[in-house]
């Protein structure tokens, strides 16, 4: 909805200060954008009130569900999984050539936020969903940093693998300097051979 907005808006203030999209354009686009997110947050704060103490349950189950769909569309045929994408920007580089572990490891997060999506939702009809959302945050990460320590050990010839290099590849996709960014991805370093 908020892109809209901003769209739509950006006439607002064309007829007030001389050529489209000036200063008083782009003011009259940000009073819209402000407004447009003002109200959505207003519409959102009266939707979880009318919902009750299910609210923050149904929150976290869309959430969730958006999380799963962002990982579970990308496996869709002809779409690079969104783990892939990842890897291409990892300085460490891609496990493996035919792209099998990273297509793995996304179905394994899509399944696990849907997995997460659908407790919330049955917690929202229980009216308890607090022990659930302590258990996420530790799935989450324990599944972040055990595929790390499973990537070392099944892909020896990689970079340098670490979380801290998975949370840059993952910024650096989906940052501002993605139009500019080229792969980080190097070739394997082959031991022995």
């Amino acid at each position: 909805m908020a892109g809209n907005g901003a769209g739509n808006g950006a006439g607002i203030g064309a007829g007030t200060g001389g050529a489209a999209g000036g200063p008083a354009a782009a003011g009259g686009a940000l009073l819209a954008l402000l407004l447009l997110l003002g109200l959505e947050a207003a519409a959102g704060a009266a939707l979880l009130d009318l919902a009750g103490q299910a609210g923050p349950a149904l929150l976290a189950a869309l959430g969730n569900l958006l999380a799963c769909l962002r990982f579970g569309l990308t496996l869709r045929p002809g779409r690079e999984p969104l783990v892939s994408r990842y890897a291409r920007c990892d300085a460490a580089g891609m496990p493996d050539a035919d792209g099998r572990y990273t297509r793995r490891l996304t179905l394994l997060w899509a399944l696990l936020l849907g997995g997460f999506a659908l407790g919330f939702l049955a917690a929202a009809g229980l009216g308890g969903a607090g022990p659930l959302a302590r258990l996420q945050p530790l799935a989450c990460l324990g599944l972040f940093l055990g595929e790390h320590a499973l990537r070392r050990r099944r892909f020896p010839g990689l970079g340098p693998v670490s979380p801290l290099g998975t949370l840059r590849a993952i910024w650096l996709c989906h940052g501002p300097l993605r139009p500019h960014l080229r792969p980080l991805v190097r070739p394997p370093v082959r031991h022995g051979a």
